[in-house]
């Protein structure tokens, strides 16, 4: 007969192995690639000495010159907290008696629930690669500033609530606007897709519509992505004004014409990036699809040869320049990161694992409901360790950013 401790052993030693595989390798491209980065750490905190400046130490002379001395390293300090990462299913206890006394629907039940448990969680962790550490929420994709009303795609639904206090910010990370307070949160009539959001605050009508959660400090728990690096004033806990040698490359269109992001601007971009890096390589492209198609449109209409390129892990994109370009919904429009991805570490205290109890249990009773819960959990935050190497080109769209 299956029991809650047949469950349990089910996940600990069938399920959590593909779990981790599948969020490890198969979540995003660029994950996978600073996977063998990978580092273990006994600490609170992710950290990264990023050393900078000439030392000194080689130069050119005469025969018998005094030889070259070394200047002591430069370096700066990074640190930053690791983010506690949570993805928790549940189960019911009529669909375990439902399975009981049979062993192939009790397979089909705990893998149907896995399936999902992963596919969210590697939507969240999709979105944070992309993310700068606070908490998004949504997009908008109509905003009438005059009646104080925005709408946003209905699967952001669950993510707004009365009361909630929220900011905007633009491609380059600067905030738009006052702190505005959600009043309302209703289905539009004539279009079931969208949510209608009324709001109390000043919030000017532009193209920049990315919401976040107010304040940032309080909202900064979820791990820090790429767009972290280039936050406007601060690189993980350095004042950007005071390491400006260690600063990655940042190209930003500010035109209101929403200029479209094509093959003759990321050239101009990957020329400047060059010379800011002195010469060291990008390995990956992360842009959204509205830019790849852009770039693609472009290509053929150029009658330039589109190679197609497959990841590690089953991605597949194609090369720019010779780099890899890989697209993704959940990045930025208009926007293009070019990584070195061996630059970048995940600092972790352990891998994905089981949430358990003091006697070893990881499916509980939920209080009050007939369900149980278990939840997977990882300590771990994405931190670069050499910032001056990572670029980012944005304010870009055909017709808007998300």
């Amino acid at each position: 007969m299956i029991t809650i401790n047949t469950a349990e052993s089910a996940l600990k030693n069938i399920y959590l192995e593909s779990v981790i595989h599948d969020l490890n390798e198969k979540t995003n491209p660029f994950l996978t690639m600073i996977g063998k980065n990978t580092k273990t750490i006994a600490e609170r905190d992710a950290r990264a000495a990023v050393r900078f400046g000439d030392e000194g130490s080689v130069a050119a002379g005469e025969e018998d010159s005094i030889l070259p001395t070394a200047k002591d390293p430069r370096q700066a300090d990074i640190v930053t907290p690791i983010k506690n990462l949570y993805g928790t299913f549940q189960i019911t206890d009529k669909a375990l008696r439902a399975a009981q006394n049979s062993p192939g629907a009790f397979s089909s039940l705990l893998g149907g629930e896995m399936k999902n448990l992963v596919s969210t969680a590697q939507n969240n962790l999709n979105r944070m690669v992309y993310g700068n550490g606070n908490a998004f929420v949504g997009f908008t994709v109509f905003h009438n500033a005059a009646g104080s009303m925005f709408h946003i795609p209905s699967r952001f639904k669950n993510n707004f609530y009365p009361g909630q206090k929220l900011v905007a910010m633009n491609p380059n990370n600067q905030q738009i606007g006052g702190v505005i307070t959600v009043n309302t949160i209703n289905v539009i009539p004539t279009d079931a897709t969208r949510m209608g959001i009324t709001y109390t605050g000043t919030w000017p009508t532009t193209k920049f519509d990315r919401i976040y959660l107010y304040p940032a400090e309080l909202a900064n728990l979820e791990m820090n992505g790429v767009d972290s690096l280039f936050l406007p004033e601060t690189l993980y806990n350095l004042k950007k004004a005071d390491y400006q040698e260690i600063m990655p490359f940042t190209s930003f269109d500010d035109d209101n014409n929403l200029n479209i992001l094509d093959e003759d601007v990321l050239i101009e971009f990957f020329d400047n990036l060059e010379e800011h890096t002195q010469g060291a390589a990008s390995d990956i492209i992360l842009t959204h699809p509205n830019v790849r198609k852009a770039l693609f449109e472009n290509l053929r209409d150029t009658r330039n040869n589109i190679d197609v390129t497959e990841f590690q892990g089953g991605f597949k994109g194609f090369t720019f320049n010779g780099i890899p370009m890989y697209s993704d919904i959940r990045c930025m429009a208009g926007t293009a990161y070019a990584l070195n991805s061996e630059s970048f570490a995940m600092q972790q205290l352990c891998d994905w694992t089981w949430l358990e109890g003091e006697d070893g249990s990881i499916l509980r009773p939920v209080t009050g409901k007939p369900v149980y819960s278990a939840t997977l959990v990882k300590y771990a935050d994405l931190i670069c360790e050499k910032p001056f190497l990572q670029g980012k080109l944005t304010g870009y769209s055909a017709l808007r950013w998300r």
